[in-house]
């Protein structure tokens, strides 16, 4: 197969940095609705984030109004600058723009636009090289982001037959995505209408076996990190109802170091600081980091207790120390938490009969989805 290879900047239209918001409270006739960093995140676009801009304090001109297509870069910030994701025509009802911590990318006529959100993603590296500055002031350099960045491209034929290979992984990925979306729902509604009859109330410290703060190994001993045992952080637990890998992973030699942070399969994790709240359960043997309080538990508990703090996600923030920046929910406070819990073992065993095979669903297609990203991650680097 014949390549060419041009400068990103050759196979753009248009590109820019998004706008400063003047944010409404509401949407209404004179809003548009703003997407910003935290609606950039594993590869795609979520408006779960967005908010309005008030069009009467900061217009949006033509050109920053989002086409089908658009490729979104995260330009700012430590961690999240050089993020890539493509807005789809499905998320398009309304107009939407970004913020001033986005770039916008339009791809041009001359290539096919999936196939240029792909290779882009597959670069992701790169352009995360172009952030520049001081820490909490890092921005990509957007002329090095057109310059330095060379696309290898073949026929426009070959193009959308490799961009389809792409978009029908992730329409799988997203499959199952829903369904398990659709599944946590139904059996949230149904744990809701058990628990409305339900009037004993208990404590996570009454109720677990053991209760563990996560910990850091010492990050100067380069050994102690690898790729043995998960290591789970606040970012991994977003929108993750099991957890069976992560971003980064600890050697045997780093886990041992803190045997007692060991946490089993079927355990619940829940942030307590910085973002509180997040509840998901271990897929596997893992580690956490302080930020983490986890639960251990005999099995018969394992359902209830989990949506009981999926419910309690509010609270949980609240109970964080207040008047700082970083919400800390201590380990005291977290062990005091009250949930509801079955006062008969023939409620319990009738709910866990429904709510077991729905959790080991989710986990199954958990595991299909991280083995597809697995090998969409190697056809990337093969096509790109």
């Amino acid at each position: 197969m014949k390549y060419n290879s041009n400068s990103l900047k050759n196979l753009v239209s248009f590109t820019s940095k998004g706008i400063a918001p003047k944010y409404a409270k509401s949407d209404d006739d004179n809003s548009i609705l703003v997407l910003n960093q935290k609606c950039n995140r594993d590869g795609k676009i979520s408006l779960k984030n967005a908010r309005y801009n008030n069009l009467s304090k900061r217009k949006v001109s033509k050109e920053k109004i989002l086409n089908d297509k658009d490729i979104l870069i995260n330009s700012t910030g430590v961690g999240t600058a050089g993020r890539i994701a493509q807005i789809r025509k499905d998320q398009l009802i309304n107009p939407i723009t970004v913020d001033s911590h986005m770039i916008i990318l339009r791809p041009s006529k001359n290539i096919n636009p999936d196939y240029l959100g792909y290779a882009l993603k597959a670069k992701q590296k790169l352009v995360e090289s172009y952030a520049e500055g001081s820490t909490g002031q890092t921005e990509i350099n957007r002329q090095r982001l057109l310059d330095d960045t060379v696309i290898r491209y073949p026929s426009i034929g070959e193009q959308e037959k490799i961009a389809n290979i792409f978009l029908n992984l992730d329409r799988k990925i997203e499959k199952n995505n829903q369904i398990n979306d659709n599944l946590l729902d139904l059996i949230s509604l149904i744990w809701n209408k058990y628990s409305k009859d339900i009037k004993f109330k208990t404590t996570l410290q009454q109720l677990a076996q053991n209760i563990i703060t996560g910990k850091t190994p010492n990050t100067k001993i380069k050994e102690n990190y690898g790729t043995d045992i998960p290591f789970v952080k606040i970012p991994d637990m977003h929108n993750k109802v099991f957890i069976d890998e992560t971003m980064q992973s600890l050697s045997l030699l780093g886990a041992n170091s803190q045997k007692s942070k060991y946490l089993p399969p079927n355990s619940i994790m829940v942030s307590c600081i910085g973002t509180p709240g997040l509840v998901s359960l271990t897929g596997t043997t893992v580690q956490t980091n302080q930020q983490i309080n986890s639960l251990i538990l005999k099995p018969k508990y394992l359902y209830c207790t989990f949506l009981e703090l999926k419910s309690l996600k509010d609270k949980i923030g609240n109970l964080g120390s207040g008047g700082t920046t970083i919400k800390n929910l201590n380990k005291s406070d977290f062990s005091n938490l009250e949930i509801t819990m079955p006062d008969k073992e023939s409620i319990l065993d009738k709910f866990n009969n429904i709510a077991r095979p729905i959790f080991d669903q989710i986990h199954t297609n958990n595991i299909e989805t991280k083995k597809l990203m697995q090998l969409k991650a190697s056809l990337l680097n093969k096509y790109f």
